[in-house]
């Protein structure tokens, strides 16, 4: 059984051919971030096993209310909401000045297509330490039965 991450194509593109198609485009929409090319994309781990598939999302710096899961259309749906930083706009001349920044939370979508053999009622999540644990159970059916056959 496949889980079909939405958010890639199969073929992956190098830098390279995103620089030359950007300098050859023609529609004159250039901007890759307009295009959500360069989008914040937490990194995944999926594990399969005969009764489940477990999927882990790395979000460190985020915290459970952040975070929304939702299923519609056979589609999983990872999504964070972080807080309008309204008040650090309030207080410009407060903020710190940075001298590097390596880091900073972005909001995220991540989606993930199910399979039919999904039973989507029996999704269970789990967040501790930074790790989202999406667990993802299998019907009955398509969990493989093993069993022994007599030969004649």
């Amino acid at each position: 059984m496949k889980l079909v991450n939405v958010n890639y194509p199969v073929y992956r593109r190098s830098h390279v051919d995103h620089l030359l198609n950007d300098f050859f485009n023609t529609n004159g929409n250039t901007d890759r971030l307009e295009k959500k090319e360069l989008r914040y994309s937490p990194l995944t781990n999926v594990f399969e096993s005969d009764e489940k598939i477990v999927l882990e999302l790395l979000v460190p710096g985020f915290e459970k209310e952040q975070i929304n899961l939702s299923v519609e259309n056979n589609v999983l749906t990872v999504k964070s909401e972080l807080p309008e930083k309204e008040a650090a706009n309030q207080e410009e001349n407060k903020a710190p000045k940075f001298s590097k920044v390596e880091f900073e939370l972005k909001n995220f979508e991540k989606k993930f297509r199910l399979s039919d053999k999904l039973d989507q009622e029996k999704i269970q999540a789990e967040f501790k330490n930074g790790i989202l644990t999406v667990t993802l159970a299998k019907k009955e059916e398509a969990i493989p039965v093993a069993r022994k056959i007599e030969i004649a």
